[in-house]
């Protein structure tokens, strides 16, 4: 039996585990190709946010709050996008969580810097700069 005990402070260890066991960093050239990566996500979730807003207010141009019938919903192939890429943002709004608390801190600035630099790159475009329905934001 393999027993892992989480540990709860922040390390700066290189050698890590990433979400799966297959994703286990053991020297620092892993570490900073999958610090990279992380980046990349956290940027990749702000510009989701972003576009999943853009194609909203494309598809109701007059009211960002319109509500439709469910049956209208249930067969329509936009809102069936939306849901398509609500899933995908929150996948990876878990998957950053989880990465942080790893509590690796390379892995948490990259998080962290990835999402800032996203929010910089895509925030502004937004109507609104935080929405109620973000996860673990």
């Amino acid at each position: 039996m393999n027993i892992m005990i989480m540990q709860m402070f922040f390390t700066t260890d290189v050698e890590v585990t990433i979400l799966f066991e297959g994703w286990r960093v053991k020297n620092a050239g892993e570490l900073v190709g999958s610090a990279i990566f992380v980046f990349l996500l956290a940027a990749f979730y702000e510009w989701l946010k972003y576009f999943r807003e853009y194609l909203f207010r494309k598809d109701n141009p007059d009211d960002l709050n319109e509500q439709r019938p469910l049956i209208s919903q249930l067969t329509n192939v936009r809102h069936a996008i939306q849901t398509g890429l609500h899933i995908v943002q929150v996948v990876i709004s878990y998957f950053l969580m989880l990465i942080f608390m790893t509590y690796n801190v390379w892995l948490c600035i990259a998080v962290a810097l990835g999402a800032g630099v996203g929010f910089f790159l895509f925030g502004g475009k937004r109507a609104v700069a935080v929405h109620f329905t973000e996860h673990c934001h």
